[in-house]
C-alpha cells in the first residue's frame, strides 16, 4: 500500500474555496492525486498535473462526491471538506487498518486549525458541545480517544476504498445534507464498521458567527430527505424539529391548563443545559459572554430550518 494508491475527494462550489486546502495537502503529498467537483471555475489553467477539476451544476454534496469517485482510477479514496486540511501523515495513518477484512470507512477528529481569530477560536469551543457536535470529544478533539468503533463520522474526514463504497451504491444524491449518515446507515447492514482512528486528523476552519449560525439553518433546511426514510438511528433528527414545535407552543397555556407551567419548567431545565455547556467550554467569563447566546440560537436554529424546510421539501416532491 502507498500513496499513489490514494485519491483526494474535494466537493465545493468555487476554486478559491479550496486553494488554501489544496496548498496545504501539496505540503505532505506532492504528487498524490486530487479531485475537486466544483460548480464554477474562472480560470481553467491548472498547472497541476495531478489535481483533476470537474464542473458540475449539482449543489449536493453527495453528488458532487459521487462524480469525482466515479472519475477516480486508484484503489483507495480519501475525503476532506474544502474548508479543512490534513496533519502529516493524515493517509499513511489508515495503512494498517485498511487491511483489516471488516473496516469499512476510516475517520478521525476534524479539530481547530491553530491560526483563527477569536470570533472563530469561539464557534470552534462552541463546536466542543454535545448540544452542537455528535460525541464531540472525537469529532473535535485530539486527546488521543483510543481506536475504536463507533457508530458516526462525518464524512469531513473519511478514508476508505473505492470498491467499498461503490458496493453501496454511493451517496444518496437526493440528500442535499445527511448524505454521510445515510452512507453510514447502509453500511451497517453490511459486515462493514465505521472505525475512529484518532491518529487520521485533519484541521477544520471555522468561519464567522454569522455564517455559522445560516449553516446550521441550512442543514435543517434540507434535513427532510434523511426524516423520511424512516429508520430507528434516523429518529435522532427529529428531535431539533420537535423542540422547535416546542417553542412556538407558547399561545397554547391561555388555552390549556398548566401549559404554561410545563413549558417553562421544560425551558428552564434547557436553558440550564446550555448555560452549563457554555460554562464548560467557555476558556474564560469573556468567552462565556459571547459563547451563551450563540450557542442557544446555533442548537434550535437546526429545527426552524426543518420547520421551513416543509414548503421547499413538499414543492420539490409535486
Amino acid at each position: 500500500m502507498k500513496i499513489s494508491d490514494f485519491t483526494i475527494i474535494i466537493p465545493c462550489i468555487s476554486f478559491k474555496d479550496v486553494k488554501k486546502c489544496i496548498k496545504n495537502i501539496r505540503k505532505n503529498y506532492k504528487t498524490i492525486k486530487i479531485i475537486v467537483s466544483l460548480n464554477k471555475l474562472k480560470n481553467k489553467k491548472n498547472k497541476d498535473k495531478n489535481l483533476k477539476i470537474i464542473i458540475s451544476k449539482n449543489i449536493g454534496i453527495g453528488k458532487k462526491r459521487n462524480i469525482a469517485v466515479d472519475a477516480s482510477k486508484t484503489k483507495y479514496l480519501a475525503f476532506i471538506d474544502s474548508d479543512a486540511y490534513p496533519e502529516k501523515n493524515w493517509i499513511e495513518s489508515t495503512f494498517k487498518y485498511l487491511k483489516i477484512k471488516n473496516v469499512g470507512v476510516i475517520s478521525g477528529p476534524h479539530i481547530d486549525p491553530p491560526d483563527q481569530n477569536y470570533f472563530q477560536m469561539v464557534v470552534g469551543l462552541i463546536k466542543k458541545s454535545f448540544l452542537i457536535t455528535m460525541i464531540p470529544d472525537f469529532q473535535k478533539s485530539n486527546t488521543k480517544e483510543k481506536t475504536q468503533f463507533v457508530s458516526f463520522m462525518p464524512s469531513a474526514n473519511w478514508v476508505l476504498s473505492k470498491k467499498i463504497f461503490d458496493s453501496l451504491k454511493q451517496m444518496n444524491e437526493k440528500m442535499l445534507r445527511n448524505e454521510d449518515w445515510d452512507f453510514i446507515y447502509k453500511m451497517k447492514k453490511t459486515k462493514y464498521k465505521l472505525l475512529f482512528s484518532p491518529d487520521t486528523l485533519i484541521y477544520h476552519d471555522n468561519n464567522t458567527i454569522f455564517h455559522f449560525i445560516k449553516k446550521r439553518f441550512i442543514y435543517g433546511f434540507y434535513m427532510w430527505p434523511i426524516l423520511t426514510e424512516l429508520n430507528f438511528y434516523n429518529y435522532y433528527f427529529f428531535l431539533p424539529f420537535i423542540f422547535s414545535i416546542f417553542l412556538i407552543s407558547f399561545p397554547l397555556g391561555f388555552f390549556l391548563e398548566y401549559y404554561f407551567i410545563f413549558y417553562f419548567l421544560t425551558l428552564s431545565v434547557y436553558l440550564t443545559i446550555a448555560l452549563w455547556e457554555s460554562i464548560r467550554v467557555s476558556k474564560n467569563l469573556l468567552t462565556l459572554f459571547f459563547i451563551l447566546p450563540i450557542l442557544i440560537i446555533a442548537n434550535i436554529s437546526p429545527g426552524f430550518g426543518v420547520l421551513f424546510g416543509i414548503y421547499n421539501y413538499t414543492k420539490n416532491k409535486v
